[in-house]
């Protein structure tokens, strides 16, 4: 059976064509804000930030993008969560632009690049000591440039998305190359504001909305990084259960710690509680759209063990000792907590029999998040008072040893961990099931059917072979998914090496089966069960009939749209590409925290001494005057 599908390529011309008829429907009248309010003449974003700086008691450069920054970003934070599981219950897009969920997503990265622009055209006044020269008469605070730069990574994703999918094809999958580039630098922004928000406070900001801004900020920072684990969340993960738990350290350890370290008592709390507030937000759009909602892990237990570990440290909150011991807490007692609620709230649970490798993962990813959410919280507040300035400056490798030497060791660490965790494995030869199927009249319920097929639901006795291939299995489990809806269930032993479904599995229309087996700590392998013909991405019918099954590699299955023929040099490129500036957003992140940190204010002439030849140093004091 051949149906119609969707286009597995790039965009059409028409739609490519309306993004940016969209863009500069943005830009245009961006560019004439920028140009009068350098002129120095009255606009309205002008005025608005004048008001916004009077009511917030921040700069104006600061307390209108704060607001825009926030708006854009929960907007594009409320598209990532109603596309992901549009994606898993339908499949690819007729478009990018056929799908609703793409314009907020698309107008939330323009507007979170937008904000960078705004912030830095408003800098016309009090300005920080160490500024980003942008023109001849043009300096804006280093936040400002941090935010546009992430923005410029989050929106030039998209058009890298359609040169991805045109020489690639589609990656149905939130981690995809190009993927990570619109959501990592959407949420990036957070350090910008964060950045921002030091500056502020150095040219005089106070307050109570000051002080609270910054544990908010953190429950921002770990809101927007935690989308990274919706994949986990709803049911489909596409990388090893590791990915999950190095993700979970390091959000946690970077985000509380600097909470903690910010805000005194209660910071973690709070930005615990912004991040469970937005988890609420993030559920209206798929349940009003009958979409699956996906859980969180609660990060409690973390939550409630830095603040235990600020106890130890007392008034010593503010260095390395209290952020190793937070990390050590939480990648032990706190990854113990989430195995918990794991079994609870999560689709797939973390096994007991991981335990020991999920404790030395986790530990090792929340002391590396927790030495750079102390190694930023430092640099904030070196900025915000000018600290740097009454320091010795010494050599550059003493200074980068004592100010930065475990910040940097904990970024490595986190790139390091995540280098090992991430790439899942292939199947080792030899390993296939055979796999019996046994039609019933037990379905479920199919939120949106995607055709008129007649419906056929199976169950499936799998004998794999070797007999204990599935022994210490991170899970095995039948999957059905991009048919109108998705599900997934765990299979039952029947025999040696014998497992059933526990589910009917659909094998009709555009459905997607198979049977998944993830072994520690990367090998991730499928059975297919039955997928459609699908002649746009060049995938033929795999019948569901009984016989034997080799697994293969699941990104194989998940993701048939991609192109199997492009030449290895190609991918290789791509990827370096697209690592590369990744790469850059995050050292331009460094270099401005540092950067704004370093030195004195160098607009102002230093005073010399003036000489006086008549005073030596044995000279006497003058005389009175009569």
């Amino acid at each position: 059976m051949t149906l119609s599908q969707a286009p597995a390529g790039g965009a059409a011309l028409d739609q490519v064509l309306i993004a940016l008829a969209l863009f500069f429907g943005v830009f245009v009248p961006l560019a004439v804000f920028v140009i009068r309010e350098r002129a120095g003449k009255r606009t309205l974003l002008g005025r608005l930030a004048d008001w916004s700086a009077t009511f917030t008691g921040l700069p104006r450069w600061a307390a209108l993008p704060m607001g825009l920054a926030m708006v854009s970003g929960l907007a594009a934070l409320i598209g990532v969560y109603w596309d992901v599981p549009s994606h898993m219950e339908l499949g690819r897009d007729e478009g990018p632009l056929a799908n609703p969920s793409h314009y907020p997503i698309y107008f939330g990265l323009m507007g979170i690049f937008a904000t960078g622009v705004v912030s830095a055209t408003l800098a016309r006044k009090d300005l920080p000591v160490r500024t980003f020269r942008l023109g001849p008469h043009w300096r804006a605070p280093m936040g400002s440039v941090l935010i546009m730069a992430t923005g410029l990574l989050a929106v030039a994703g998209f058009p890298l998305d359609d040169v991805w999918h045109r020489l690639f094809g589609q990656d149905v999958t939130e981690w995809g190359p190009t993927h990570v580039l619109m959501i990592g630098g959407g949420i990036a922004v957070v350090i910008g504001l964060q950045l921002l928000l030091a500056e502020a406070r150095q040219v005089g900001a106070t307050g109570p909305l000051v002080r609270w801004l910054d544990p908010i900020l953190a429950g921002a920072w770990m809101m927007g990084a935690s989308a990274f684990l919706m994949e986990f969340d709803l049911g489909v993960p596409q990388f090893p259960l590791l990915s999950q738990v190095v993700l979970v350290g390091l959000i946690t350890g970077w985000t509380l710690v600097y909470a903690r370290a910010k805000f005194g008592p209660g910071g973690t709390l709070i930005a615990l509680a912004v991040f469970l507030a937005s988890r609420v937000l993030f559920a209206g759009a798929p349940l009003a759209l009958d979409l699956h909602v996906a859980p969180a892990l609660p990060y409690l237990a973390e939550a409630l063990l830095v603040e235990v570990a600020a106890l130890l440290w007392r008034r010593r909150t503010a260095g390395y000792p209290f952020a190793a011991t937070a990390g050590l807490l939480v990648g032990t007692a706190g990854m113990l907590a989430e195995w918990g609620f794991s079994q609870w709230l999560m689709p797939y649970s973390w096994p007991a029999t991981m335990l020991p490798t999920i404790l030395a993962f986790g530990t090792g990813a929340a002391v590396s998040g927790a030495l750079v959410g102390m190694w930023q919280h430092q640099r904030t507040e070196d900025i915000a008072h000018r600290r740097a300035a009454r320091r010795p400056l010494g050599t550059a490798a003493h200074r980068l040893r004592t100010r930065h030497g475990l910040g940097l060791a904990g970024a490595l660490g986190a790139v390091a961990l995540m280098a090992v965790v991430v790439p899942p494995a292939d199947p080792p030869a030899g390993l296939r099931a055979d796999l019996r199927l046994a039609e019933t009249t037990e379905t479920l319920p199919v939120s949106r059917p995607r055709d008129g097929a007649e419906p056929r639901w199976v169950h499936v006795t799998a004998t794999l072979t070797p007999a204990d291939a599935a022994e210490g299995a991170v899970w095995l489990r039948a999957l059905a998914w991009q048919g109108g809806d998705f599900f997934h269930a765990p299979l039952e032993q029947v025999g040696p090496g014998m497992y059933r479904t526990t589910q009917p599995l659909p094998v009709y229309g555009h459905w997607k089966s198979a049977i998944r087996l993830h072994q520690p700590n990367r090998m991730m392998a499928l059975a297919p069960v039955y997928a459609p013909d699908d002649p746009e991405a060049n995938a033929p019918l795999i019948p569901a009939v009984s016989g034997t099954r080799d697994f293969v590699s699941e990104i194989s299955f998940l993701q048939r749209e991609r192109k199997e023929d492009v030449p290895a040099v190609l991918w290789t490129i791509a990827y370096l590409v697209v690592g590369a500036l990744f790469a850059a957003t995050w050292m331009l992140f460094a270099w401005l925290y540092a950067s704004a940190a370093a030195g004195v204010d160098r607009r102002r002439p230093r005073r010399r001494p003036q000489h006086d030849p008549a005073r030596t140093r044995f000279a006497s004091p003058p005389a009175p005057a009569t």
